[in-house]
């Protein structure tokens, strides 16, 4: 019997990612996912074994590609200030690009899903450790203040995150803004990179100001 192809679980990984947006975790469909990448469905049980393992996988991978740029991006230079806004913007460009998936993820979070929050538990203290320590070294240069950690970090974070995050969700929702203007004319202003830049800048700066 002929060995399946090394592919196909490639395949099967790209076609999750490109549903998981639309359906999150819980409502993701092993046939819908087997039928997007032209795999037949017991390749599944071949490669992964079970919905929870490919889940799994999925998952991963999406992230240890965003956490490679993030590390790469956040380590560069020696001033503090510099790395950790660099980080926030990369946090943010994650955000902006996966916005659909953010979402989509939220709601199974707070469904209570165990897959997401079990993945939520293994890899937030990876970046999150990152973030901490940048502000640490930010705070002995006087430049946040002394605040806690608890009140900074989260701060610095939804800055980023939750116009991108707030973008996915009206875009589910609002062909239009209440105020009659299409979404479409402001995703620039929420998405681009000099808006994640911007709000990275003026996170930093406006907490060494307040505290």
């Amino acid at each position: 019997m002929p060995r399946p192809s090394r592919n196909t679980d490639l395949l099967l990984i790209a076609a999750g990612k490109k549903l998981l947006p639309a359906t999150g975790v819980s409502g993701l469909s092993l046939r819908k996912v087997a039928a997007a990448a032209k795999v037949n469905l017991g390749m599944f049980s071949y490669h992964f074994g079970s919905k929870r393992e490919f889940t799994r996988r999925v998952l991963q991978d999406i992230y240890e590609e965003f956490f490679k740029d993030f590390t790469l991006e956040s380590s560069r230079g020696a001033d503090p200030e510099a790395r950790l806004e660099a980080a926030l913007c990369r946090l943010g460009r994650f955000a902006a690009e996966n916005r659909g998936l953010l979402v989509a993820l939220l709601r199974d979070a707070i469904d209570g899903d165990p897959e997401v929050l079990r993945f939520a538990k293994e890899n937030l203290p990876r970046h999150l450790g990152i973030i901490t320590g940048l502000v640490r070294e930010c705070r002995r240069k006087g430049l946040l203040g002394d605040a806690p950690l608890p009140q900074l970090i989260p701060f610095l974070i939804v800055s980023v995150v939750a116009p991108n995050a707030v973008a996915g969700l009206l875009e589910r929702t609002l062909p239009k803004l209440p105020f009659g203007l299409p979404l479409a004319l402001f995703k620039p202003m929420l998405l681009s990179e000099e808006a994640n830049r911007f709000r990275a800048k003026a996170a930093i700066k406006g907490l060494g100001r307040v505290v």
